[in-house]
Order: structure tokens, then C-alpha cells, then sequence
């Protein structure tokens, strides 16, 4: 099971649910979370720049433009870690309640470069206002009006001060995870989106597993779902799926998955186009009936192969109710619609086929 979590939280719907399945998983595996948020400063900073032409004539003097930035980037630093620390807040309550660890950190940068960097190699920029220690987010000083580390001149305005650029940056956590749970969506979710820009994003780097949740549905009693081919990374899901089951006591649905028609589709669109001459040299009729009688008949034995080993490693847990089912059709379309009708709380996919 998992014991080191990060969660990456924004304050929105599918942030809570992600952040209550790990929850979930670590009260039953004694594990703990780092819940996360990365906010990105920089960004801000050259957008004001770029922005900088539309500002009123009394700004564009070049010592009131220096000034400007310096304030600009005094406030949205400051500002940006006030509401991120806000977020943590809100998940720091969760996992007192449920009696589970949390570890709080802030990064700064480019949301899912920083995701990446810190789930595969702990290496996510930590901001100077935390040090090396990301627990120290706990302890900012957040006044009624302004913070403490920002100051004010005698006339009430905001000292434009000159910053080491190094401080604000000073290490990483050199943290090892196991899981990342993310929900599905953020903040922006859109009506036709089928999964966040940042999660897409992160998906594609990310080394480690990761839990992808869209409903608030528990994880508790639910039916989890697994599919196989045939390959190692397909039965480390199996094994995954398994262990999971039998943690929540849920039940289990196996398939695998092969394609016939498309020997059929290739074949039919040939047949259009050779002429008699090319028919007889390629023995069409026969190549066909080859594909029929032993390819399409081997992946149908192929696949009960594969549904076997899964049934012989489900004997390690016997407590875990098995389903077996095969699969004929496009793998990921045919997939899709078992999990229309099993209505699985998880599927579980391998990141690798055979």
C-alpha cells in the first residue's frame, strides 16, 4: 500500500476529493501526505512587464517603472503565498480530523514543471520565505492589513526595496513518493474538458503512480476495475488492483481486451483496390482466411491466457471477489463501455502495454 502521498491542492472540487481518497488510503496503509501548491510569481512578473506600456503617463517615468516593479513584485509574491498557505490551511483541517499527517509545501514556478520535479525527484523549488523546510509555511505572519516583511514609508506607500533574487529560492525537499493523487479538474474546468491542462500536463512526466479522481465516490466497498494484455506493467496493476480490493474490502473486475475487426477493415479495404493479377500473386482469399482461422482464433486464446494468470495471482487473495471478462472490439472503446456497465470507484490501468 501507499505511505508517501503528494497532493497538489487549489481550493476547488476535484482538489477536496483527491486530497479525501488520501486520506482514505493512508488510514489503512499508516501512511502521510504532503499536500502542495505552486504558485507562479515569475509569471506574473514578466506579464507586468508586457503590460507595462498601458500604464497612465505619470508611470512611465523610468525610476517610477522601477519602482512599480518592485512593488508589483513585493505584493504578488507575498500575495500568492498568503492564498496558497490559505489552501494548505483548509487541508491541514482535513487530515487533523482523520487524524493523519501533512506536511505542507509551497513551490514557485510553472505549476506542473514544478509537480514533476518534486514527485519524481523531489526537486521542486522551494521559496526562500520557507527555507529548506516546507513545514515552515505554518508559521508566516499574516497581519490584519499587511505582512510583516512588507514595509511601508512615511508616506503610507509601499517601500520598493531591493531583494537577493537567490533568497527567494533556497533548495529542494529531496522528498520520495509512491502516489500522486490529483483530481481530474482545477479551477478552470470547462464544460467539454474531459481532464485539467495541469493534470494532462503532469500525467506525461510524472514517474511515480497516480491516482486521478473525478467523483467523490469512496474508495471503501467500491468495485475496482483492472485490465491486462499480457504484459509485466499490466500484472503489477493486477497485483495493485488486488491489494487495494482487499484494503477496502471491495470486489474486482478483470479484462482483456483484442481487436478483430480490424483485420477485417484492412482486408476489405484491399480487396478494392488489387487488381486480379496482384490478387493471385498475394493469394488474397487464403491470407484472409489464415487471419480468420488462426490470428483472430489466437488473440481469442491469448486473452483467456491472460485471464487466467490473473485468476491464479487472485488466489493470494481470497477475501477479493473476481469477475473475469474478455473483450472483443477496439481495446479502449470496448474498455470504456465495460466501465459504462461495472460503474467501477476505480480503474486501474498500467502506464505501459505489451
Amino acid at each position: 500500500m501507499y505511505r508517501e502521498i503528494f497532493v497538489p491542492v487549489d481550493n476547488s472540487q476535484h482538489s477536496d476529493w483527491a486530497l479525501e481518497r488520501a486520506i482514505e488510503v493512508c488510514r489503512h496503509s499508516d501512511g502521510r501526505i504532503t499536500g502542495n501548491h505552486v504558485y507562479a510569481a515569475r509569471l506574473h512578473d514578466v506579464r507586468f512587464r508586457q503590460l507595462e506600456t498601458g500604464l497612465p503617463a505619470q508611470f512611465q517615468t523610468p525610476e517610477e517603472i522601477k519602482r512599480q516593479r518592485k512593488v508589483h513584485d513585493k505584493l504578488i509574491e507575498k500575495g500568492l503565498q498568503l492564498i496558497a498557505d490559505s489552501f494548505l490551511d483548509q487541508a491541514g483541517k482535513r487530515c487533523d480530523a482523520a487524524g493523519v499527517p501533512l506536511t505542507r509545501q509551497l513551490l514557485e514556478g510553472i505549476n506542473y514543471e514544478e509537480i514533476v520535479n518534486e514527485v519524481n525527484r523531489g526537486a521542486g523549488r522551494l521559496p526562500g520565505l520557507i527555507g529548506f523546510d516546507p513545514n515552515r509555511a505554518a508559521s508566516y505572519d499574516g497581519g490584519e492589513r499587511t505582512r510583516g516583511d512588507v514595509r511601508l514609508g512615511a508616506d503610507g506607500r509601499i517601500v520598493a526595496e531591493e531583494e537577493d533574487a537567490a533568497a527567494k529560492l533556497v533548495g529542494t525537499s529531496g522528498r520520495q513518493y509512491d502516489l500522486v493523487a490529483l483530481g481530474a479538474h482545477g479551477l478552470g474546468k470547462q464544460p467539454y474538458s474531459q481532464l485539467g491542462g495541469v493534470v494532462a500536463r503532469s500525467l506525461r512526466g510524472i514517474e511515480k503512480d497516480v491516482l486521478i479522481v473525478r467523483t467523490d465516490a469512496p474508495l471503501a466497498g467500491g468495485r475496482f476495475m483492472v485490465c491486462v494484455d499480457g504484459s509485466s506493467y499490466s500484472y503489477h496493476a493486477m497485483r495493485v488492483a488486488l491489494e487495494l480490493a482487499q484494503a477496502f474490502g471491495g470486489s474486482l473486475y478483470v479484462c482483456s481486451a483484442f481487436d478483430v475487426e480490424y483485420h477485417h477493415v484492412v482486408f476489405n479495404n484491399i480487396k478494392d483496390v488489387l487488381s486480379v493479377q496482384a490478387s493471385k500473386v498475394f493469394k488474397f482469399e487464403e491470407q484472409e482466411e489464415l487471419h480468420n482461422n488462426i490470428i483472430d482464433k489466437g488473440l481469442l486464446k491469448l486473452c483467456q491466457a491472460n485471464l487466467k494468470r490473473a485468476e491464479v495471482m487472485a488466489q493470494d487473495f481470497p477475501d477479493v471477489p473476481i469477475k473475469t471478462q474478455i473483450l472483443v472490439g477496439k481495446p479502449f472503446q470496448v474498455i470504456m463501455q465495460w466501465a459504462e456497465e461495472v460503474q467501477p470507484s476505480l480503474l486501474v490501468g498500467a502506464r505501459h502495454g505489451a
